[in-house]
């Protein structure tokens, strides 16, 4: 049988955990990096969209799939909302008229829809304090392909939940025969866990392929966990205050386009925190966490650009050492001819 006294301290562990996650969170402006991924989004969204929406109706059905995702997103910033998304997406299909055209369109929307995941990387390589040793054009094209596959985990995850929410139908339809009390109530304990088990699944995906370091995926799992109870319950206040204050509705007929911004920066709050927490239970478990091969700890390249810096400003001084030395030569010549001047006066 557990004591109390381990209940408490695995509490008193957790919160120090949750406090740590905090500072750090509020340290790494996670607001600003926040309004920068939903910036990217809202233009990486149609191609998303495009993309998942592809690749889950290709089993699903277009219409089936489209139809759960503007359900979904509908229940978080509203129908009209949800219905401008759905509408992006219908705008955005591939011009098929040539060839050429469905080659550039095709490159342009996997640009698009990766954008989004591309600083998300970046703001998780920040929150692990690592940085990409350099930038070349075959790590640009690694980034760009685990992007790719983080849309499509996007749109498996989304087939699964509609193949289990077929089956769960099928369940309650058979129990609500049996003892149609309890169906209620067992159909909304279901829906949970599914929604809890496919949401969690994406942030430990997430956290454990996004940022350039070599993580156990036991890791990720208590991280992952805190982001998707954060997120369910920030659902629901969001929902709750859109549908209450409506925020969008100052901007007229831009109120679509706010409110998706609102709904992806707030999304990106939660994200980060729960990213932070997973470093921090990471180090609190002495993971051996470390860079992949194209990321290094980013405190090697802040010594360097202080170098760089030191040697800029070193520079900089014998710059002005050697103007104030012509400035004082100046000086002492014109204070010389001053009193040459006034000694020819006298004479």
């Amino acid at each position: 049988m557990i004591s109390m006294s381990l209940i408490k301290r695995k509490l008193l562990t957790f919160w120090a955990l949750l406090r740590h996650s905090y500072v750090s969170w509020n340290r790494n402006d996670s607001w600003a990096r926040s309004a920068t991924i939903a910036y990217y989004a809202l233009f990486s969204l149609p191609s998303l969209l495009i993309i998942v929406v592809t690749v889950a109706g290709y089993f699903w059905g277009k219409e089936a799939v489209q139809g759960r995702i503007t359900q979904e997103i509908g229940e978080f910033i509203g129908v009209d909302a949800a219905k401008a998304i759905e509408g992006m997406v219908a705008n955005a299909a591939l011009d098929q008229t040539s060839t050429w055209a469905v080659i550039f369109g095709f490159a342009f929307l996997i640009f698009g829809a990766t954008g989004v995941f591309f600083q998300l990387k970046a703001a998780m390589n920040n929150i692990w304090n690592i940085a990409v040793k350099k930038y070349t054009v075959k790590r640009i094209v690694i980034n760009r392909v685990i992007s790719l596959g983080m849309v499509f985990v996007l749109g498996l995850l989304l087939l699964i939940s509609l193949v289990i929410s077929a089956i769960l139908k099928a369940i309650n339809d058979y129990v609500a025969s049996i003892a149609p009390v309890i169906t209620t109530f067992l159909l909304k304990i279901l829906n949970f866990s599914l929604s809890f088990a496919i949401i969690m699944s994406l942030f430990a995906a997430i956290f454990k392929w996004l940022p350039d370091v070599k993580l156990r995926w036991k890791t990720t799992y208590l991280g992952a966990m805190l982001t998707t109870f954060l997120f369910l319950i920030a659902e629901y206040l969001i929902g709750f205050y859109f549908g209450q204050s409506n925020p969008g509705s100052i901007y007229g007929g831009a109120s679509s386009v706010v409110l998706i911004l609102l709904w992806v920066y707030y999304t990106c709050l939660i994200v980060f925190f729960g990213a932070e927490f997973t470093v921090q239970y990471a180090l609190h478990k002495k993971e051996r966490v470390e860079p992949n091969e194209y990321a290094e700890p980013a405190i090697y390249q802040e010594l360097e650009r202080l170098e760089q810096k030191r040697g800029q400003l070193i520079d900089e001084k014998r710059i002005l050492d050697t103007l104030q030395s012509h400035s004082d030569k100046a000086k002492e010549e014109n204070l010389q001819e001053e009193q040459e001047e006034k000694k020819k006066t006298k004479s």
